[in-house]
């Protein structure tokens, strides 16, 4: 399966649209306006949340973000450490040995379950984010987007932690 994660032209909380090859919508993201966490809904396009992807509020030595279910449960935990060499996410979930690894200078990502090749994600060069997430057919396309929009949160954290001193840091 290969789907398109756009930013719509206009948004204020960082919604994206979720295309097909054959540029039919199959899913939106919608962003919360004012959040903190940079929450993001995963929803159907009759509106029903499937999954929840917000930033962890406080970090210490690395970045996480968290998947929710609608109910609120805790789905997965994706994780990247602050200081590190490689742009490298480990996911606790039930799937099994999920990681993502990727260059730290471009957006460009291997899936990896338990050490195999399962899906790619990529950053199209655009005006506005863009991503193609290419993953096998047998894994559900929310998780997978879902996946997507964690990094995305998690790099945008990333990149406004370098660019000013709200740091949201715990020194516990």
């Amino acid at each position: 399966m290969e789907l398109y994660i756009r930013n719509k032209w206009i948004t204020v909380g960082g919604s994206s649209v979720v295309r097909d090859v054959n540029e039919k919508d199959v899913m939106i993201v919608k962003g919360k306006i004012f959040s903190i966490t940079r929450k993001k809904f995963i929803q159907d396009l009759e509106g029903n949340t499937k999954f929840v992807v917000r930033n962890k509020f406080w970090r210490l030595f690395r970045y996480s973000a968290f998947i929710l279910d609608p109910n609120k449960n805790k789905v997965c935990t994706v994780r990247r450490k602050i200081f590190s060499l490689h742009d490298h996410y480990f996911i606790e979930s039930s799937i099994g040995d999920l990681q993502i690894r990727g260059n730290i200078l471009s957006f460009d990502y291997q899936i990896l379950l338990d050490g195999k090749e399962v899906g790619h994600i990529a950053r199209k060069i655009s005006v506005r984010d863009s991503f193609v997430l290419t993953v096998d057919d047998k894994f559900d396309m929310y998780t997978m987007v879902a996946l997507v929009i964690a990094i995305d949160v998690i790099r945008d954290r990333m990149s406004n932690s370098s660019s000013s001193s709200d740091d949201y840091s715990s020194s516990n």
